[in-house]
């Protein structure tokens, strides 16, 4: 049989993330769910704990810990409220992830210190108003232009999209290649020509956005 004891590891994470949640998060639930905001400090606080880096390596910031501490970490932050335990789950795995496994060493120095310590939050823009979530259908196109990457398109559904400071946007760079044709771009949210709106909900799930 498996041993499926936890180590002292993982029982110190989660009860850290367990207190924090209950002294820091629930009281505060129900003011931010009427906000559609969840504070700022909050996320701050997070970072400082480690909550945001959980899967970088110390060399890049992160707190660095095995998936099992990871989830136990998420479920009492989700306990605490299901929208910051999503932002915190969200961030750290389709946020600093693909970063992580595909970056470059440049955009991993330059992304990933300020992803673990919440000074970015990143976000995943796949899923388009016409083709869903469906990679090999994407309309969303970007094309070389005098030494620039020009992109244009619409994603939406984009969680943590009214948060971020990142965005990880996927396009079409070689339509003759189908599924093969494409690929992914590190784009700041503050980058010329982008824009962004969403709902009133903490999940900032954004409707159809234009790309950069």
């Amino acid at each position: 049989m498996h041993d499926i004891e936890l180590t002292e590891e993982q029982v110190m994470i989660r009860d850290m993330a367990r207190d924090f949640a209950r002294g820091e998060i629930a009281p505060h639930a129900q003011a931010w769910e009427k906000a559609g905001w969840i504070d700022d400090g909050l996320v701050r606080k997070m970072g400082e704990l480690g909550l945001l880096g959980m899967v970088v390596p110390e060399e890049w910031g992160g707190s660095y810990l095995d998936y099992v501490a990871y989830a136990l970490a998420v479920e009492e932050i989700a306990a605490g409220d299901g929208a910051t335990g999503a932002l915190m789950s969200i961030h750290n795995s389709v946020g600093c992830g693909p970063i992580l496994n595909y970056g470059s060493q440049e955009q991993k120095q330059q992304w990933l210190p300020r992803l673990a310590a919440g000074e970015a939050i990143g976000c995943f823009c796949l899923t388009e108003p016409q083709a869903g979530s469906e990679a090999h259908n994407l309309r969303t196109r970007a094309e070389l232009r005098d030494g620039q990457w020009v992109i244009n398109g619409a994603k939406q559904f984009v969680s943590n999209g009214k948060r971020a400071q990142l965005a990880i946007v996927f396009a079409v760079t070689d339509p003759e290649l189908g599924k093969k044709g494409l690929s992914a771009f590190l784009v700041p949210t503050d980058t010329r020509a982008s824009s962004s709106t969403a709902p009133n909900t903490r999940w900032a799930s954004a409707p159809p956005t234009p790309a950069p």
